[in-house]
């Protein structure tokens, strides 16, 4: 199934679209309330704040997302990480992978030398991908916002580039 999955930059539209592929991704599997879309929608807009230093891609297979992932420009050598998703009918079979490695190219490409993420210890399988790209975690700290029903911690990873 790999081969028919098309990852492209995104195009007017896709931010929107990838929010509601991200909010129903993250309350399929983890329950996450409404309040993790209002933080998706404020954020995406930071794409159009430096186009050029800033990218997402889409991946779509026959015109329906099944997985997004986001570098947002921090500073002259760093960036950060965001947005990443994978459809849970094709996690495993490497389109993570595919992502990842199409925004650490980008930063490379654009002379990043740091880039960092920020994720939750219950993504069990992305905090696995970020560790075999060689992210490890610098922070820690409680956060249930999206879900007050169990305790969970936001994480901030990091990566050096060089």
């Amino acid at each position: 199934m790999k081969e028919k999955i098309v990852l492209r930059t995104y195009r007017p539209g896709d931010p929107s679209r990838v929010c509601y592929f991200q909010y129903k991704l993250y309350e399929k599997q983890y329950h996450f309330n409404g309040l993790y879309e209002k933080e998706m929608l404020g954020g995406m807009a930071e794409l159009y704040d430096d186009p050029e230093g800033s990218q997402m891609w889409v991946a779509e297979l026959d015109g329906r997302i099944v997985g997004d992932i986001a570098v947002i420009k921090r500073g002259p050598d760093s960036a950060q990480l965001r947005w990443f998703g994978v459809d849970t009918d094709l996690q495993g079979q490497g389109l993570g992978s595919r992502l990842l490695e199409t925004a650490i190219r980008f930063c490379r490409e654009n002379g990043y030398l740091r880039l960092m993420l920020g994720t939750l210890d219950i993504l069990k399988p992305a905090r696995h991908l970020y560790a075999k790209f060689g992210f490890h975690k610098v922070e820690s700290e409680f956060y249930n916002l999206w879900d007050e029903s169990r305790d969970m911690y936001h994480e901030v990873w990091h990566c050096e580039l060089c």
